[in-house]
């Protein structure tokens, strides 16, 4: 556990957010193009910081004008960049998914992991730190 910026997570998970629901308006195929952008966000900014351009914005832009107020808390984030890692992959398969003609599957798949980063953006809830605290809790073996 360490001190986290709050306001820069909670930022960068409402703008992709906001980038899942500009697709769903854009629709197929269209709609690709922000579900892509928002996967490679969270895929890329998780390994390489400079592609985070949201909590870049945030840290070089945001805060230091005064437009957000930094908000620092203990967090446990390496279930969190879990999460990440797997939102991105999916926000990235499902914009592949669209391109393919299955843009159904795709919407399904987008809303799911955008309802689960909303969660997290509103009233940080992980919901994947809550099944592997489940899991961890009742000691169940998974392999």
């Amino acid at each position: 556990m360490g001190l986290y910026d709050v306001t820069a997570r909670k930022t960068h998970q409402w703008t992709m957010v906001v980038l899942v629901a500009l697709a769903f308006v854009l629709g197929s195929p269209w709609g690709a193009l922000p579900l892509a952008i928002a996967g490679a966000i969270m895929l890329l900014g998780r390994f390489w910081w400079p592609a985070d351009v949201v909590r870049q914005f945030v840290w070089r832009v945001a805060e230091p004008a005064g437009l957000l107020k930094r908000v620092e808390q203990e967090e446990d984030h390496t279930t969190r960049r879990t999460a990440r890692i797997l939102g991105g992959v999916v926000w990235l398969g499902c914009a592949a998914l669209v391109l393919a003609g299955w843009a159904s599957a795709a919407w399904v798949l987008a809303a799911l992991i955008a309802i689960m980063v909303a969660l997290d953006a509103s009233v940080s809830f992980c919901a994947l730190c809550f099944v592997v605290g489940l899991v961890d809790r009742f000691r169940l073996r998974l392999t």
